[in-house]
């Protein structure tokens, strides 16, 4: 038995010995430099490639902080363009209630007077008169306490801006003054007739300008008489008159089929509050997520 116990042991040492030498020789000597070649080459990629991830995720951490930043950016600028605004509209509503003063006889002043109020003396041409419209009758608690169905009825709440060329006294240029506002049951003159006002009269017109037709509010017409939009160039031309407009400021309560006159309405439009929290809302989420996503590593929501 131990003979053959011996005879094992050889054998095993001697394959032991056959394998060392097999592994030693040429052919696996370089394989295995291969192997570990391919190895470091593979580390060596995975390494540029990570390398390569985290400087794009850096370049890409800068690129998307501009959004919160700029989004701040635009609200705070939002901020100030509402107090500008507010104040132009102070600006403006404090020229409508001034102290009316003379009409310049240069009309080219006017430019530089909307909204401000000015006397004039002459006389109506009512055989010239039209319509524009359909409006809604503008109300102003200071000017205007009217409580009856036209005010209180919104289906009765629409109608016309009365328009009348107006001759001078002083030079005997022919301007156009807005008497004022009808419903729809009195546009024909014929229930107009007795606010037809014959020989002089001295009024106050506040001055107003050329407006801008919105986008969807159609094209004035003069041919058939159809006006939707202040217009003063297009208007003068078809009239025949000086391209200066006033509304014209009256007693609250006219006589009845009179026009409702003090039809100005400062409009500016005033978006930027919703501007603000728009600017502010998207800074806050933009700037949370950046945070969560560069600075805590958390995947995004």
């Amino acid at each position: 038995m131990s003979v053959m116990i011996r005879n094992l042991c050889k054998v095993s040492q001697n394959f032991g010995v056959l394998h060392t030498l097999s592994n030693n020789s040429p052919k696996n000597v370089f394989i295995q430099k291969i192997r570990r070649s391919n190895t470091d080459v593979a580390n060596l990629l995975k390494s540029q490639r990570l390398k390569k991830k985290k400087e794009s995720t850096e370049v890409l951490k800068w690129i998307l902080m501009m959004i919160p930043v700029t989004s701040f950016s635009l609200g705070c600028w939002q901020v100030y363009r509402l107090q500008w605004k507010l104040q132009l509209i102070d600006i403006m509503q404090a020229k409508t209630n001034a102290n009316p003063v003379n009409m310049p006889m240069d009309f080219e002043m006017l430019q530089q007077m909307e909204y401000m109020p000015v006397k004039v003396r002459g006389e109506f041409l009512h055989d010239k008169e039209f319509c524009i419209g359909p409006r809604a009758l503008i109300e102003n608690d200071e000017l205007l306490s009217r409580s009856n169905s036209l005010v209180s009825d919104p289906k009765k709440n629409q109608g016309w801006l009365v328009v009348t060329p107006f001759k001078l006294e002083e030079n005997g240029e022919i301007i156009l003054v807005n008497r004022g506002w009808i419903p729809q049951s009195q546009k024909p003159k014929e229930k107009r007739l007795s606010s037809f006002i014959k020989g002089p009269v001295e009024l106050v017109g506040v001055v107003r300008l050329t407006e801008k037709r919105p986008p969807f509010m159609p094209k004035n017409n003069p041919q058939k008489a159809a006006w939707y939009t202040r217009d003063l160039e297009q208007m003068s031309s078809h009239i025949g008159c000086s391209p200066v407009w006033l509304d014209a400021r009256g007693v609250p309560d006219p006589p009845p089929g009179w026009p409702i006159p003090n039809q100005t309405r400062v409009n500016l439009r005033n978006e930027h509050l919703s501007y603000i929290v728009t600017w502010y809302s998207l800074c806050g989420l933009t700037g949370f997520m950046w945070h969560r996503y560069f600075i805590r590593k958390l995947p995004l929501l």
